[in-house]
């Protein structure tokens, strides 16, 4: 057969049949050992389209479990993109901090209202916050330091105002006007400690009231009495003052940056303040060598609220009329409780409007909020093409939790204060007797890149040191010059 084959197709037929002996000839037809391999088909190669098809086929079969999986995908993604950008917005955070209402035509408490704010909290949402209504007066009478520095305060004011009856012949024109009428029976019962009450500051020597070693020595007698009960000293050998000539200038309201002028911290001592108290005495007391006379009422830790509670209550005593209420609050509202800007700036207003209602013809000065560090370098604003944010961030160093309080939030404040100092500084310009101190000209530097906190005037993130309040206050001063100038 083989050789019918060979005869009709020739050897070429074979070799592709019989694989070729071994040392042998060609045309042997013993059967010889070869590899199997030889006749092993051919590994197809697989296309693009076979992929697509393996594919297609296990989307078919298993359809719900990819759609599923799918939108899990999504899901995550977009959370993880959402983080991201959360901590690196886009967005301008001075953008994001303006207040869209506009608050200069208020004219009175009673034209503020709640109904307007968008959000309550500084996040964004209405409930991440200790928020609380900004146009109610709140006390804090269940903390005993808090309520015995609000007392102390009230002895401060009553004194001044007792100061102030002394001297102004004005009082007699008051309807029903009784001497008794100071009297704070309502604090410790009949005990009368404007003067001599536990942990008073105007121990004068006596032991009650009427018996004053001072004046029993020879400095006021029954013909320096001004018919009220009220001892009039007399000066002698340039020792004392004449009440009669006392003025009262200013009047500090607010936080704890007003009572840094006290020397003390919810009522008590605190050793780096005591300078602070010394510099504001030598620029707020004549007899000190002052240019005017003023008194600090401050608690600190009070946010609006609370200092509306405070002057409602005795702290803004009938009478007490300066030439000028200098009101400091508003931070912790931002920094301690979370609120927004909006209720920030509604609560600083509602005291504004507490303290017109009762002395409209006296002018209010409201301080502007003064910066927060937030990075070792003081950083608050980043000019330039980089996003001011990211800018922060990069410098960024984590407070320590010695240097801030932990009630405070490690954020940027400072879009959120510029944003508030901006309103206040349009809603003063449309009001009479309303005026706006901007203090960033004595915390604030604008260097090349940006804006700073001046490092060198702050005790702590917060407040300022000794140099900071002596810069401030002098710039007060120069303020309360260009105010008072020609009684306006």
């Amino acid at each position: 057969m083989m050789d019918q084959v060979r005869k009709e197709y020739g050897d070429e037929a074979l070799d592709g049949l019989v694989p070729p002996s071994q040392g042998q000839n060609n045309s042997s037809l013993e059967l010889q050992d070869y590899d199997d391999s030889t006749f092993a088909p051919t590994k197809p190669q697989k296309s693009l389209l076979f992929y697509i098809a393996t594919v297609q086929a296990f989307v078919i079969i298993y359809r719900t479990e990819v759609i599923l999986g799918t939108v899990l995908a999504l899901s995550v993604g977009t959370a993880i993109s959402s983080s991201y950008h959360g901590r690196h917005r886009k967005v301008n955070p001075f953008k994001a901090a303006h207040i869209a209402h506009d608050y200069t035509t208020i004219t009175s408490q009673y034209d503020l209202s709640i109904g307007a704010i968008d959000h309550w909290c500084l996040v964004g949402d209405d409930n991440n916050c200790r928020c609380e209504d900004p146009l109610v007066p709140r006390s804090k009478r269940s903390s005993g330091k808090w309520n015995a520095q609000h007392r102390e305060n009230i002895k401060v004011a009553q004194a001044a105002l007792m100061k102030l009856l002394a001297s102004s012949s004005a009082w007699f024109d008051y309807e029903d006007y009784r001497p008794d009428q100071l009297d704070d029976k309502w604090i410790e019962g009949d005990e009368d400690d404007w003067v001599d009450g536990e942990g008073g500051r105007f121990d004068f020597g006596g032991d009650d009231y009427g018996n004053y070693d001072h004046w029993a020595q020879g400095g006021w007698d029954g013909e320096d009495d001004d018919g009220y009960g009220v001892p009039v000293e007399v000066a002698k050998d340039g020792d004392g003052r004449k009440l009669d000539q006392e003025v009262l200038d200013v009047v500090f309201i607010g936080d704890s940056l007003t009572e840094q002028r006290q020397g003390t911290s919810m009522g008590r001592p605190v050793e780096d303040w005591t300078g602070v108290k010394e510099v504001f005495g030598k620029t707020f007391t004549k007899e000190k060598g002052g240019d005017f006379n003023g008194i600090a009422l401050g608690i600190a830790g009070d946010t609006a609220p609370n200092v509306l509670w405070r002057i409602i209550n005795g702290e803004m005593p009938y009478g007490l009329t300066p030439k000028v209420w200098w009101l400091g609050v508003g931070i912790n509202d931002l920094t301690m409780k979370g609120c927004s800007e909006e209720v920030a700036l509604l609560g600083i207003l509602r005291v504004v409007e507490e303290i017109q209602s009762h002395y409209p013809d006296d002018i209010i000065v409201i301080n502007s909020l003064l910066p927060v560090k937030r990075n070792a370098d003081g950083l608050l604003e980043h000019f330039g093409k980089h996003h001011e944010d990211l800018a922060l961030k990069k410098k960024e160093k984590n407070l320590l939790d010695t240097e801030m309080s932990s009630k405070r939030g490690h954020i940027d404040f400072w879009p959120s204060i510029s944003s508030i100092n901006e309103q206040l500084s349009d809603f003063a310009s449309a009001q009479k007797k309303v005026k706006f101190f901007n203090a960033d000209s004595v915390f604030v530097e604008e260097r090349q890149d940006g804006k700073y906190m001046k490092m060198e005037l702050f005790l702590d993130p917060v407040h300022p040191n000794v140099a900071g309040h002596k810069k401030w206050n002098n710039a007060i001063k120069k303020r309360l010059h260009e105010i008072l100038k020609d009684g306006n």
